[in-house]
């Protein structure tokens, strides 16, 4: 019985590593894709691309999360943003449909923001404003540390931007094992994942509540396939030393930046990054949104499309602290001189 229980386990991993990305790519097909060079030659970004550039605007890049794609920026934001300047989505590396390149250090976030960079070169974008959402404030914190004068402006999103207490979960571990790391990602996470979908999702929002077929509309069962599963592991599993190493040069950021956080975000504290982050780079602009939890692109889309346009019209940040309540009070706080 246990021999043939083992026998048929075994053949519907077969079965399902044949098809699933057969099915994935008929539910969720990819956009475009834009070759890259240098470092990362033989590899593929995808992105969706939309709106058009206007004079005095400058195009706006949004860079998912960890355990997400770039449609989760696309579904918020993106037709928003397309009606005033254009903007462009990215799977980052290893994700949604992206290549993970074979860069030795692909999971620094350093490296993806070159990366994304030789994307934006070759797709003929000059000088954006950055947006990053929770793992992707990360990437955009590093482009604009390391190429400043290519930088329009700044928004980390809930941003993930500094190393914090404890570790991370454990099944990271496992997945980075030879023979046990393979079982997991190949056998279990895709039936464990699908089964714990629906809550992922709502602890991912709460306090806010997730839009109606959020995982569907945003292709998140794209993170089950055992490639991106183990990027996403890698990712997050190594960030926060790449933070240790990366975090002490914020005080260098000099490009208009706006940061934008939920003071309910049990995901990413914002005591820890955002509030630190604004305290750190000069002259840049935090917006608190009380009672609101670690997606406020949905929670607040309309404040986060007015602080991205706001910096690609080249308006200067406010200095300070703005609290948005949830009944729509606003309270202003200047910065110090």
């Amino acid at each position: 019985m246990t021999t043939l229980l083992l026998i048929a386990v075994t053949c519907a991993a077969v079965l399902y590593l044949a098809l699933g990305p057969v099915r994935a790519q008929s539910m969720w097909p990819p956009d475009s894709f834009v070759e890259l060079g240098d470092d990362f030659a033989g590899s593929r970004l995808h992105y969706v691309d939309k709106g058009v550039a206007k004079p005095g605007v400058a195009p706006v890049i949004l860079i998912h999360g960890a355990s997400g794609n770039l449609r989760d920026m696309e579904l918020a934001l993106m037709d928003a943003l397309a009606r005033e300047t254009r903007v462009i989505a990215f799977d980052r590396p290893g994700h949604g449909w992206s290549d993970r390149t074979a860069h030795p250090d692909i999971a620094d976030p350093a490296v993806q923001a070159a990366a994304i960079r030789n994307g934006l070169r070759k797709l003929g974008v000059e000088k954006p404003v950055l947006l990053g959402h929770s793992w992707g404030g990360s990437v955009v914190a590093a482009y604009a540390l390391e190429w400043p004068d290519e930088t329009a402006g700044l928004l980390p999103l809930s941003g993930a931007l500094y190393p914090w207490p404890g570790g991370v979960a454990w099944y990271h571990s496992v997945v980075r094992t030879p023979v046990a790391g393979w079982l997991f990602t190949n056998l279990l996470v895709a039936p464990a994942g699908h089964l714990m979908l629906d809550k992922g999702v709502a602890a991912n929002f709460h306090p806010d509540t997730p839009p109606e077929n959020y995982a569907k509309k945003t292709a998140l069962p794209l993170l089950f396939r055992p490639a991106e599963f183990r990027a996403n592991s890698e990712d997050t599993a190594q960030l926060k030393g790449y933070l240790a190493e990366q975090s002490p040069r914020y005080d260098e950021i000099a490009v208009p930046t706006i940061v934008i956080t939920g003071n309910a975000d049990h995901t990413v504290s914002p005591k820890i990054h955002s509030y630190a982050f604004h305290n750190e780079v000069a002259g840049s602009e935090l917006i608190k949104l009380k009672g609101t939890g670690h997606m406020p692109h949905y929670a607040h889309t309309d404040v986060v499309v007015d602080a991205l346009l706001r910096l690609a019209r080249g308006e200067r940040p406010r200095a300070g602290m703005t609290t948005i309540y949830a009944d729509g009070k606003i309270e202003m706080q200047q910065a110090a001189d």
